[in-house]
């Protein structure tokens, strides 16, 4: 169809992924070379013939790479192969020392999977096409300016070898929030089996494929035709390292492309690079297609039978069982299930907590109290995953009625988190010991006769009167008093 054409049809947006997948193993995937970077590490030195793709030097299959994508392939529902093997994807670029990469084509580990995505309150069924192993190239270091405007280009290898899952989707997104809402619970099912570490820099690498398509083309359930998508001349955009990123990058993408066909411009299938310091995606070079990359089996790689490791190989319970399980067993809402099982530590935190104490106590010091502390500090809860018994104590502390809800929260939480201190010591350094009701007398009439007016007010029917005089009690007693007992007590006395 001619841009002229199109340009007169209402568009949607089609869009497929391709997810690279940094797995947490500790050497590379088909060498000894260490996976662990340094924060003072050389270029070049973290690497040896194998991965340098010297001549005579062999490859050796890591086997917790592959435990780790049978992993991936159960949590995402996948076909595990009973026969699968590594080819050559040949290409020509300076990050790739063999001038080809050891990947695998036909015969991938993991097929046919879905994810199961919550997109704006509706659920929706993500499939995915495949799920295969590779190695890692190099890295590349623009100097002076990006892709497009660097002076030169630095090539360090230290990358080049590290274990990827591979994981492709179908052409299922209708919008880049779709995309980032998939990527999100992408890592989140990851982190939960063990097999990745969002922390480490280069983990999630995205490559993204859009069209542009006659939105009549589109039916109700969202599905298109092959010869819809076969029409579009489609682009990739490559470079995005984040689901924040893969939003920005598509949205200019989409805006992009819809700009140049009402310029009457045709759609170049091409290949772009996400400038991400500039907002922006640049034309790097044409689309290439599965003939130009002239694959080849692996000669030096045999072929595996793992198929049965889908039974023998257990993962961890998953962030949506997990979540059931948290409404159903704790009677926690749907909101809280969701905070305390963002992440697996967040939820062996709870459940810790959990097993001391009532669980909706334990859900609101950890999802609230907790959280939102570390999260204003940009902390996590790997921070202080370690200090579980003094966390522990604090919840111990307001649950026993020896200090308030209000100065654990406000005082001694923060002091925690802040200069490390245990509770104990923070409620007899600050002598927060709840007040008992003989002391909350004394405040109440100190906090009676000091306020003859708030008193009156009272009397008058101000309703805002008595909760000014109990925060007067509550200062007065340094946040050690019992809102509910001054409350009462400030009532007996006035009306009396």
């Amino acid at each position: 169809m001619t841009a002229q054409a199109l340009e007169q049809r209402e568009l949607a947006v089609v869009i497929g992924l391709e997810v690279h997948v940094q797995l947490e193993t500790a050497t590379k995937i088909f060498c000894g070379c260490s996976t662990e970077s340094a924060d003072d590490e050389e270029p070049n030195t973290r690497v040896c013939p194998v991965c340098l793709g010297l001549p005579g030097a062999l490859p050796v299959l890591n086997e917790k790479a592959v435990e780790s994508a049978v992993k991936i392939g159960k949590a995402l529902n996948a076909d595990i192969a009973e026969d699968t093997r590594f080819h050559r994807k040949n290409y020509y670029y300076p990050d790739l020392p063999k001038n080809f990469q050891i990947t695998q084509y036909d015969a991938p580990i993991c097929a046919d999977g879905t994810l199961e995505v919550s997109v704006e309150g509706t659920r929706r069924k993500i499939g995915i096409t495949r799920a295969h192993l590779e190695e890692d190239p190099g890295s590349l270091q623009h100097k002076g300016g990006s892709i497009d405007t660097a002076d030169y280009t630095l090539v360090n290898y230290n990358r080049a070898g590290t274990p990827l899952m591979e994981i492709v989707t179908e052409p299922d997104f209708r919008s880049p929030q779709e995309t980032r809402a998939f990527l999100a619970k992408l890592e989140e099912v990851l982190e939960y089996l063990g097999v990745f570490d969002a922390t480490r820099d280069g983990s999630l690498r995205i490559d993204a494929n859009i069209s542009l398509v006659p939105a009549d083309e589109v039916d109700d359930d969202g599905d298109i035709s092959d010869e819809a998508l076969e029409a579009a001349n489609r682009t990739e955009v490559k470079n995005i390292s984040s689901h924040k990123g893969a939003e920005k990058a598509l949205a200019y993408e989409v805006t992009r492309q819809k700009n140049a066909i009402k310029r009457g411009r045709a759609i170049e299938q091409e290949t772009r690079h996400w400038d991400e310091s500039r907002g922006i995606t640049v034309s790097m070079r044409s689309k290439e297609e599965e003939k130009d990359y002239r694959y080849f089996q692996e000669a030096d790689l045999p072929a595996l039978q793992v198929a049965h490791w889908k039974e023998e190989i257990p993962i961890p319970e998953l962030p949506d069982a997990r979540r059931e399980r948290f409404q159903t067993e704790y009677g926690l809402d749907e909101e809280s299930a969701s905070k305390l099982t963002s992440t697996k530590e967040v939820a062996d935190f709870f459940e810790d907590v959990a097993a001391e104490f009532d669980a909706d106590l334990a859900a609101t010091w950890v999802a609230d109290n907790l959280l939102g502390e570390l999260n204003y500090r940009d902390m996590h809860i790997t921070d202080v995953a370690h200090r579980l018994d003094e966390f522990t104590r604090l919840v111990e502390l307001v649950d026993a009625d020896e200090v308030t809800t209000k100065n654990a929260e406000e005082i001694v939480l923060r002091k925690m988190l802040d200069e490390g201190t245990d509770p104990d010591t923070i409620v007899e350094e600050e002598g927060l010991g709840k007040a008992d009701d003989d002391e909350i007398v004394g405040f109440v009439e100190e906090a009676i006769d000091e306020n003859p007016d708030a008193v009156a007010d009272y009397h008058d029917g101000e309703g805002g009167a008595l909760n000014f005089l109990v925060g007067q009690v509550m200062q007065k007693s340094k946040g050690s008093a019992d809102p509910g007992t001054a409350n009462q007590l400030l009532r007996e006395k006035l009306d009396e």
